[in-house]
């Protein structure tokens, strides 16, 4: 699975390649990934997260002494060639844990990784897990809105933090490559968590092309998602993320007319798709713990 060996150990369980933590037991993982099984066949309703490429639920583990609390994560299978891509970078579940290295290093939030398990056949991988510490009290950022539009100063503020955490993930030779708001949790206390780090590649540099499709998406799911979001909450953001990467701030213009179009593109062509089920968030409670 090429994650660092210091941090991880070893082991196996139902035809399961499993690399863990030390306080998460071959065992637990097993049966945290049964669980989700359970959750997934239930359906959307039982899940954080359910579509035809993963599925994300909740599991509380309440054997052999305290409660954990965790987020399953079960990468699907997605036919032969997403398999060939994931033998030659790595299954999605362990480049999301080396994702999440890369955070901790520069202090981003993000879900503690406990667990990596994979299922490989003829050397492909067929499925994935990546098992992680549920955030309780966090909500996806489209989950969160409704609160923040009768809050402007809370806003105002998680505009300027976002845009502080996008900021300092470009300056640090980062990329994120699905920002979509969902990928976006607010904790209770009002700080940022990054998802889906398989999206988090080292290899991919922030280069403008890069940097401004990662701002064009924000906007985008922003324009979509919260039409009344005022102008100068945006402002706020960008702001923030020149703050962090002050070289660009020469060309602020630039980057801000070549956003606007990547918006309108996109905007564009999400027109001429059916999404009526795409801000139903969150799909299940995230109530604490």
């Amino acid at each position: 699975m090429r994650l660092e060996s210091k941090l991880w150990r070893e082991g196996r369980s139902d035809e399961l390649r499993i690399a863990h933590r030390p306080d998460l037991e071959v065992e637990r993982v097993a049966q945290a990934i049964a669980r989700h099984r359970e959750n997934a066949a239930k359906g959307r309703e039982a899940c954080e997260h359910w579509g035809p490429g993963s599925s994300v639920s909740r599991v509380v583990l309440e054997e052999h002494g305290a409660p954990l609390d965790l987020a399953v994560k079960w990468n699907h299978w997605r036919g032969w060639r997403a398999a060939v891509s994931e033998a030659l970078r790595g299954s999605r579940a362990a480049r999301a844990a080396r994702g999440a290295d890369q955070l901790r290093e520069i202090r981003l939030g993000h879900p503690e990784s406990l667990a990596v398990a994979e299922r490989r056949r003829l050397g492909l991988v067929s499925e994935s897990f990546l098992i992680t510490r549920f955030i309780a009290g966090a909500e996806p950022l489209p989950a969160a809105i409704p609160a923040l539009r009768a809050a402007p100063a809370r806003r105002r503020a998680l505009a300027y933090g976002l845009g502080d955490l996008i900021g300092t993930l470009h300056a640090r030779g980062l990329d994120h490559s699905d920002l979509k708001h969902s990928n976006l949790l607010v904790t209770s206390q009002d700080s940022w968590v990054l998802l889906d780090l398989d999206s988090l590649d080292a290899s991919r540099k922030p280069i403008w092309r890069r940097r401004v499709r990662a701002l064009g998406q924000l906007e985008a799911y922003a324009t979509d998602l919260y039409p009344w979001l005022p102008r100068t909450d945006r402002l706020r953001f960008l702001r923030a993320y020149l703050r962090q990467n002050p070289e660009f701030s020469s060309r602020r213009r630039e980057l801000v007319d070549a956003v606007s179009t990547w918006v309108g593109r996109r905007l564009e062509a999400w027109a001429k798709k059916d999404r009526s089920d795409h801000i139903r968030y969150p799909l299940a409670p995230r109530e604490d713990a």
